[in-house]
């Protein structure tokens, strides 16, 4: 079977009772548990109170079977064309402010949903950031990625990716997380499937300047130098404050080096709440 239409059968199925029709409950969180109420707190919860046992391992399930798919694709097509200077892969995502201190959540899952709509054709508007944080189950105290992946497949007709639903998944639960996270996030924008949101702890940003917090962004680009080694993403920041809002390409990084998948690994190792939606 082919592995794409292998992927999309699985998730259609599997994901009915979870992800795509799934309304995400989420409580008010207790002191120093998801409600990170820091001074640098944008709308990312720590713990995701909705996860039970069952529900993670079906993501994890997910989350694995469209891995596999995209490194089938990846691989497949860097056979048949041979890059010799690198890798340079975007697509069009609009930037939008956050309405609130804890809003990254439905602003990053607006901004992903711009990219289907242009893709798509679509007449239909964006849902609001308020529409879209009803659907996330956002609260005071933040968003879950599992309530973003659900909110975004709710648009799935609408905006023309049945096919490629969105999953929510760790990167601290696999063999080589950081090999993991650029599979994914370079492999769903090469393909124009996809528009991922990921989950960081800002301080391991170079342009933070060290601020901390928990906060949503989109990634609309990829790029990797051959003859240099440098890799980046580039980021769709909703932030509320002007200084770290906008758009922009941020080093990949490492466990010990800062950039994007630091900043991802690290939220990832906090809590329970997932690193990305893809």
């Amino acid at each position: 079977m082919n592995p794409y239409k292998k992927w999309t059968k699985l998730l259609t199925v599997s994901a009915l009772s979870t992800l795509l029709f799934a309304s995400p409950t989420i409580s008010l969180a207790n002191d120093g548990e998801a409600n990170d109420e820091t001074e640098g707190h944008t709308g990312a919860m720590l713990n995701d109170p909705s996860l039970t046992p069952a529900l993670d391992a079906e993501l994890e399930a997910l989350a694995k079977e469209k891995d596999q798919w995209l490194e089938e694709t990846l691989k497949e097509d860097m056979r048949i064309n041979t890059v010799t200077e690198g890798e340079f892969y975007t697509i069009s995502v609009s930037n939008y402010k956050q309405e609130n201190g804890y809003y990254c959540g439905p602003a990053s899952a607006r901004q992903t949903l711009s990219f289907h709509k242009s893709k798509s054709g679509s007449s239909t508007s964006l849902p609001s950031q308020s529409t879209l944080a009803s659907k996330i189950g956002t609260t005071s105290s933040g968003s879950t990625t599992s309530g973003i992946a659900s909110g975004l497949n709710s648009y799935k007709s609408t905006f023309g990716f049945s096919s490629n639903p969105y999953v929510a998944a760790d990167i601290t639960n696999v063999s080589s997380p950081k090999s993991t996270f650029e599979t994914r996030v370079k492999g769903v924008i090469k393909n124009k499937t996809n528009a991922p949101i990921v989950l960081m702890e800002t301080k391991y940003l170079t342009r933070y300047d060290g601020k901390a917090s928990r906060h949503y962004n989109t990634i609309s680009g990829y790029s990797y130098e051959y003859s240099s080694g440098k890799k980046r993403m580039r980021t769709v920041d909703p932030h509320h404050e002007d200084k770290y809002r906008g758009i922009q390409w941020d080093s990949v990084g490492s466990t010990s080096s800062n950039g994007v998948f630091r900043a991802v690994y690290e939220a990832d190792k906090a809590g329970s709440n997932k690193a990305m939606a893809y």
